[in-house]
C-alpha cells in the first residue's frame, strides 16, 4: 500500500503468484479529488497529493477482527483516511468478495478533514492504530502544520491539538488542545503551532494506551494522561494555572 503523486493510494498484490504484481485497487482521498485536473495540464506545475505516511494494525470492532490501514497526506491535503484491508483476495467460498468496487463503500471506513474540525492542518505525522482505556480502538494523530492556510476551514487559534478518533466509524473520541498557538509564537510572528507525530505509551503491559507524548512546532514537549477509562480525565499531564503545561521546553 502506498500513496502517489498520481492523487491517489494503490494497493498491489506483491505476492509470488500468477497475480503478483497486479494493482488491486486505487483509492482517492476526497481533499485531493479537486486537484486531480491539474495533472492533465500542459503547464502543470508539481503539487503534491497523497504522499504521507500511512499505518495498519489489527482492531476489534463490529464483533470481529479487521485490519485498518489509516492515511495521510503530508502536503498533499488536511486530512487522514481509513480503509478496511482485511480481506484482499475473494475466498473460494465467497465469504469474502475480496477488493472490488461492488464493496468499495465497506473498504473505506472514513475520512477526517478540515471539514471536521478546522484546527487540522496538513498531516505529517504517522498514525497510530491503538486501543484506548475507554475500550475503543482509535486512530491517533497530531493536527499536522499550516492549519490557518487560507481554504474553507481556517483555524481561529493555529494552536497544536492531538485527535483521537474512533477507528471503526471516524467520530472524534476526545481533542486534547495545548493551548499554545499563533498568540505563543516564540518569535511573535503569528505562526501557527503544529504536532507532527504522536508517541502512545502502555506502562503496564495490557496492550492499552495510557500516556501519549508528542512535540510542537514551538519546542514544547507534551504528555498527555489517557489513562482513564473517562474520556473527560484525559488532560496534559502537566497544568500551568489550569491550563495544559509542557513536560519539557527544547528551545533557547
Amino acid at each position: 500500500y502506498f500513496g502517489a503523486n498520481d492523487g491517489m493510494l494503490h494497493a498491489i498484490n506483491a505476492t509470488k503468484t500468477i497475480n503478483g504484481g497486479k494493482e488491486l485497487f486505487a483509492y482517492v482521498p476526497s481533499p485531493t479529488y479537486p486537484n486531480l485536473p491539474q495533472l492533465t495540464r500542459p503547464s502543470y506545475n508539481h503539487q503534491y497529493f497523497v504522499d504521507g505516511p500511512a499505518a495498519f494494525g489489527d482492531t476489534f470492532f463490529n464483533n470481529s477482527w479487521h485490519t485498518v490501514l489509516v492515511g495521510t497526506l503530508r502536503a498533499g491535503g488536511q486530512g487522514t483516511f481509513a480503509l478496511d484491508i482485511t480481506n484482499p483476495s475473494k475466498s473460494a467460498s465467497g465469504t469474502y468478495p475480496g477488493f472490488n468496487e461492488g464493496n468499495a463503500s465497506q473498504l473505506v471506513l472514513w475520512e477526517f478533514t478540515d471539514a471536521d474540525d478546522a484546527d487540522l492542518g496538513y498531516t505529517y505525522g504517522q498514525p497510530n492504530i491503538v486501543r484506548m482505556a475507554n475500550g475503543k480502538w482509535a486512530a491517533i494523530f497530531g493536527n499536522g502544520l499550516n492549519n490557518t492556510a487560507p481554504d474553507k476551514h481556517i483555524s481561529t487559534t493555529g494552536n497544536a491539538v492531538i485527535f483521537i478518533v474512533d477507528i471503526e466509524s471516524g467520530a472524534l473520541i476526545a481533542k486534547l488542545d495545548t493551548d499554545r498557538g499563533t498568540e505563543e509564537d516564540p518569535l511573535n510572528m503569528g505562526r501557527p503551532n503544529g504536532i507532527s507525530g504522536v508517541s502512545p505509551i502502555d506502562i503496564n503491559g495490557d496492550n492499552i494506551i495510557d500516556y501519549l507524548y508528542a512535540g510542537d512546532l514551538f519546542g514544547n514537549i507534551w504528555k498527555f494522561d489517557v489513562s482513564s477509562a473517562n474520556t473527560t480525565n484525559w488532560k496534559s499531564t502537566f497544568l500551568s494555572g489550569g491550563f495544559p503545561a509542557p513536560l519539557y521546553i527544547a528551545k533557547d
